[in-house]
C-alpha cells in the first residue's frame, strides 16, 4: 500500500482523512473492491474516527459517481428531511445575538429558543449519511456488505483514539452535558477527553454488528429505526418511523455544463454545486488570465459576488419551489451577469452586504479511483459538529441536524416544510478533460462553493493534479466583501487588490483539506491526493 499525500496507482487510490480511514479503503481494494467498496468503507470508518465532522446518522452524503463499465456519470443525493410534523413556525425565532459561534445569527440574522433547530431532539431530521453509504455500496459496489462494516469494527475493537474530536468535545461541553446518552459517548468518566484518551463510545459495537447482520436498511426500517425514533420522541422531538421507513435517497443524471473542453458535473439541487457550476459559466465569459495577475483575483472576486447573490436568492429543493436552474446555468445568463466587469474590467462592486456571511463547518470529503474507470466524489457530513449533539439511547449513534440547515424564519426560499430537503454546500464534483476523468470536492461550509470552483478551473485550464489544486491560493467573498484570501497569494497581489478598492482578509486558510482522484483515460493509471492523505495499492 502507497502512503502519502499523492499517490499513483494502477490498481486504485483513494484520498480521504482522517488517514485511517484512506487506509481502509485502500485495503478494501486490496481484498478486490471497487472505487465504490473503497468509499463505502472509508465514509463509515470517518463516522468512527472523526464523529465531530460525520456519523452513520449524520445529514448528508452527496456524491457525483462514475459506472466505469457503462461510462455513465450519477448525482447520488442523500440528504436530510424534515420530517412530516415539521412546520415553518415551529421554532421560537428572537433577535440576532451577535455571537460568532451562534449558527443562527451568522447564517439568518437572527436566534432560535434555546438553539432547538440546532441542538436537541427539535433538530433531528431524517439522516441521509447511512442511506448514501448504503446506496453507493448497493449499486455499484461489488464486495458483500459485511466487508464493509468490518473495518469499522475492527477500529471500534481497537480502541480509537480521541484525536482532534476531544477539542470539539471542550467546545460543546455544556450541549454534551446537557444530554445524559451523549455524555456517555464523549466524555471520559464524566471528564472532558484527552486527545490520547480511548474512544470507547457504548452499545455502537452492537449497532455495527446489527447494521452488518440486518444490512443498512435496518437504520430506517429495522430494528434500528425502532429504537432512535422512540428516543426522540420520548425526548420531545418530530422524527417518526415512518419519516425513517419513507427515506430514499435520490440516484439521478446530474447537473452538468461545458467549460472550455472540459465537462463538469455536479449533484442536483438542494446540494451546492450548481453555484460553482454557474461560477466556471462566468468565468468562461472572460479572456483567461494567469493567475499570478492581480486582475485574476479581482475578477474572480467580482464573479462571485454575483453568484452567491444569486444563490441566496433562489435556490432551495425545487420540489417545493420554482427555482430557474436552466436559465442560471445557462451561457447567456452567465454572459449577461459579467457585461459590466467586461465592459469596466477594474470596477469593484461595493454594494453593502444583504446576507450575513458563513463560516467552516465540520465536514469530510473523499474521492475514490480504481483502474476500471471507477470513480466516487462524496462529501460527507454532520453539519455542525456532532450534528444535533443529540444521542439515540443506547445504540451510540450521534443524530443528525438537519433540520438546522432550513432557514427557522417563516416564508423564505429554505424556510422548514413537511419533507423537504435543505439547501446545503456542499461542492462535490466530477470533472470529464479528454485526459483524464476527476473526482474531487472539500469540506469548509460556504467556503466550499468559492473554492471548488476555482479548482475546477485550475484542474481544466492547468492541468493540475490533485496535490497541486489543494495547496492552490483560495479566495471566499458571499454577496458582499470583504474578501477572505490565503496569505499564500503574496503580499504583491494583495495589496494590488486593496489599491483597487477591494476589503480583503488575508487569512491562513480558507476552507478544509481537498481530496481529489483521477483517472488517465489513455494510461489507465489513478492518482489520489490532497492537503492531508491518500492511499493506493500496486
Amino acid at each position: 500500500m502507497i502512503e502519502g499525500r499523492e499517490v499513483v496507482s494502477s490498481v486504485g487510490a483513494i484520498a480521504a482523512q482522517p488517514q485511517e480511514a484512506a487506509r481502509v479503503g485502500a485495503r478494501i481494494m486490496e481484498q478486490g473492491g471497487n472505487a465504490f467498496d473503497a468509499a463505502a468503507a472509508s465514509a463509515l470508518a470517518s463516522c468512527l474516527l472523526q464523529p465531530q465532522s460525520t456519523g452513520i446518522t449524520g445529514y448528508v452524503l452527496c456524491a457525483v459517481v462514475r459506472d466505469g463499465a457503462t461510462g455513465e456519470i450519477w448525482s447520488l443525493d442523500a440528504n436530510s428531511v424534515a420530517p412530516a410534523a415539521a412546520r415553518e413556525d415551529m421554532y421560537e425565532i428572537l433577535p440576532a445575538s451577535g455571537d460568532p459561534k451562534d449558527l443562527n445569527s451568522r447564517e439568518y440574522g437572527c436566534s432560535v429558543r434555546d438553539d432547538a433547530n440546532v441542538f436537541g431532539p427539535l433538530a433531528v431530521g431524517v439522516p441521509g449519511m447511512g442511506a448514501g453509504i448504503g446506496t453507493l455500496w448497493e449499486r455499484w459496489g461489488r464486495l458483500e456488505w459485511p466487508q464493509i462494516v468490518a473495518p469499522t469494527q475492527q477500529l471500534l475493537a481497537d480502541g480509537p483514539q480521541f484525536g482532534g474530536t476531544a477539542g470539539a468535545v471542550r467546545s460543546l461541553e455544556d450541549v454534551v452535558r446537557r444530554y445524559p446518552a451523549t455524555a456517555r459517548q464523549l466524555l471520559v468518566d464524566g471528564r472532558l477527553p484527552e486527545p490520547g484518551d480511548i474512544m470507547r463510545r457504548p452499545g455502537l459495537d452492537r449497532t455495527l454488528e446489527r447494521i452488518a447482520q440486518a444490512g443498512w436498511r435496518d437504520i430506517y426500517r429495522g430494528d434500528l429505526a425502532r429504537e432512535i425514533t422512540d428516543f426522540v420522541q420520548e425526548a420531545g422531538g418530530i422524527l417518526t418511523f415512518e419519516d425513517m421507513a419513507a427515506y430514499e435517497p435520490r440516484v439521478t443524471p446530474t447537473l452538468s455544463i461545458t467549460y472550455h473542453d472540459a465537462t463538469v458535473h455536479g449533484p442536483i439541487l438542494p446540494n451546492g454545486t450548481m453555484t460553482c457550476l454557474q461560477i466556471l459559466n462566468m468565468l468562461e465569459c472572460f479572456e483567461p488570465a494567469d493567475d499570478a495577475d492581480v486582475m485574476y483575483w479581482h475578477r474572480l472576486a467580482e464573479v462571485l459576488k454575483l453568484a452567491w447573490r444569486d444563490r441566496l436568492q433562489y435556490l432551495t429543493d425545487p420540489d417545493f419551489a420554482d427555482v430557474p436552474v436552466e436559465r442560471l446555468l445557462s451561457k447567456d445568463y452567465a454572459a449577461g451577469l459579467v457585461e459590466r466587469t467586461r465592459q469596466f474590467p477594474r470596477w469593484v462592486d461595493d454594494l453593502p452586504a444583504r446576507f450575513p456571511p458563513g463560516v467552516m463547518h465540520g465536514t469530510l470529503h473523499l474521492s475514490a479511483a480504481d483502474g476500471e474507470g471507477n470513480l466516487v466524489s462524496a462529501t460527507i457530513t454532520q453539519g455542525m459538529a456532532f450534528g444535533a449533539c443529540f444521542v439515540a439511547g443506547e445504540t451510540g449513534l450521534i443524530l443528525s441536524h438537519g433540520m438546522c440547515r432550513f432557514d427557522p424564519r417563516p416564508g423564505r426560499m429554505n424556510s422548514v416544510a413537511p419533507g423537504k430537503r435543505p439547501l446545503n454546500n456542499t461542492g462535490t464534483m466530477l470533472i470529464e478533460t479528454p485526459e483524464r476523468f476527476i473526482a474531487t470536492g472539500l469540506p469548509g461550509g460556504r467556503k466550499i462553493v468559492s473554492v471548488m470552483a476555482r479548482a475546477a478551473q485550475r484542474f481544466i485550464d492547468a492541468g493540475a493534479s490533485p496535490l497541486e489544486a489543494a495547496e492552490a491560493p483560495r479566495m471566499h467573498v458571499e454577496a458582499a466583501e470583504p474578501a477572505q484570501v490565503t496569505e499564500s497569494l503574496g503580499d504583491e497581489i494583495l495589496d494590488g487588490l486593496r489599491e483597487m478598492g477591494h476589503e480583503i482578509e488575508a487569512v491562513a486558510g480558507v476552507a478544509g483539506a481537498m481530496h481529489s482522484a483521477d483517472f488517465d483515460r489513455v494510461g489507465g493509471t489513478v492518482r489520489a491526493g490532497g492537503n492531508h492523505w491518500a492511499a493506493g495499492i500496486e
